[in-house]
C-alpha cells in the first residue's frame, strides 16, 4: 500500500482503525489533564479518542495527509464523549498546519514511516513543540535493538536535535510494539 487514497483510507479504517498501538501507545505516555495534543499521519482518531481519557482540559488536533481519511476520523470522533476538543486537518508531516511551539506532544503513531521527508517532518515538529514538549513515537512490531532501522531512526531525531529519553517495547492485546518519547536538545 504504498498509494493512500480513499480506497486505502477505507481498507486502512476498517482492518486498522481501533489497531491496539493507539491504545496500549497512549495509556504508556503521561498527559496532563491541559495538553495540546497533536497525532502526525492520526488515521481514524483513535490515539486522540484514547489520549482524550488523560487530556480531559486540553485540545487535541488530528492532522492527515488524505483527505477521506480525515473525513473518517471525523465521522469516528463525532459521537466521542471529548468530540468538542478533537480537530482534524488535512496536512502532511512536512508542512503542519499549525502555530509555533502550539503543542505539548506530537505523535507519530505507526506513522513515521509514512512520512514523504522525514528530515523536514522532524524539522516542523520541531517548530511546533513547545519547549518542554514530547514528540512520541510508536512502531508496531518495535525495531529490535541493535538494528540498522534502530541505529538510522536514533541518528536521524539526534541530526534533527532530538533526544530519545524513553525507550520502551510492549506487548498487549496480540501486538508488539516499541514506543520512543523524544524531548528537543536545544
Amino acid at each position: 500500500m504504498s498509494k493512500w487514497d480513499s480506497e486505502t483510507a477505507e481498507w486502512y479504517a476498517e482492518k486498522y482503525g481501533e489497531y491496539a498501538t493507539n491504545r496500549l501507545g497512549t495509556a504508556a505516555v503521561e498527559f496532563s489533564p491541559e495538553s495540546t495534543v497533536v497525532d502526525i499521519g492520526c488515521g481514524t482518531g483513535s490515539a486522540l479518542r484514547h489520549a482524550a481519557k488523560q487530556v480531559t482540559n486540553g485540545v487535541l488536533i488530528g492532522i492527515d495527509p488524505v483527505p477521506r481519511m480525515v473525513e473518517i476520523a471525523r465521522e469516528k470522533t463525532a459521537t466521542d464523549v471529548a468530540a468538542d476538543r478533537i480537530h482534524f486537518y488535512q496536512g502532511a508531516a512536512e508542512s503542519l498546519p499549525l502555530e509555533d511551539a502550539s503543542a505539548d506532544f506530537v505523535l507519530a503513531f505507526d506513522s513515521f514511516d509514512h512520512w514523504q521527508d522525514q528530515h523536514q517532518g522532524l524539522k516542523e515538529v520541531r517548530r511546533v513543540l513547545t519547549p518542554d514538549g514530547a514528540f512520541v513515537i510508536v512502531k508496531d512490531g518495535g525495531l529490535p535493538c541493535g538494528s540498522e532501522a534502530k541505529s538510522e531512526l536514533f541518528e536521524a531525531l539526534e541530526r534533527a536535535g532530538f533526544k530519545v529519553v524513553k525507550d520502551k517495547t510492549m506487548e498487549g492485546e496480540g501486538v508488539e510494539l516499541t514506543l520512543w518519547v523524544c524531548k528537543t536538545t536545544i
